[in-house]
């Protein structure tokens, strides 16, 4: 037998949002969790408004690597991505993701140990 529906509310605080959608946009555009700030707002529909201020990581210079994409590109993929995973991991549809770059940061290959 399945228990019944307990009472009460579920909700997931301001800054859990916030923390959630810097770590989804981190991973999305490749950059330092530190670096990556969000901003989300409810639009008042019960949507989320995401803004995403982030450094561009680029290729090390002098590696003779070209980005996939252009940078917009990047930032449309990118956008799409945080919308969906932040979406997926909240329950809540994302209305609007607005990205701003910040600074550009060089992706330095990991050292694995």
């Amino acid at each position: 037998m399945t228990p019944g529906p307990v009472p009460g509310t579920d909700r997931i605080a301001s800054p859990a949002l916030v923390h959630t959608a810097q770590a989804v946009a981190a991973e999305a555009l490749r950059a330092p969790l530190r670096e990556v700030r969000a901003r989300v707002v409810d639009d008042g529909r019960g949507a989320l408004a995401v803004e995403v201020t982030s450094p561009l990581t680029l290729p090390v210079l002098g590696s003779h690597v070209l980005p996939g994409e252009p940078v917009l590109a990047t930032a449309h993929r990118a956008r799409a991505t945080i919308a969906e995973r932040l979406g997926a991991i909240t329950g809540r549809k994302v209305e609007r993701v607005s990205l701003t770059f910040s600074s550009a940061v060089l992706d330095a290959p990991r050292r694995v140990r």
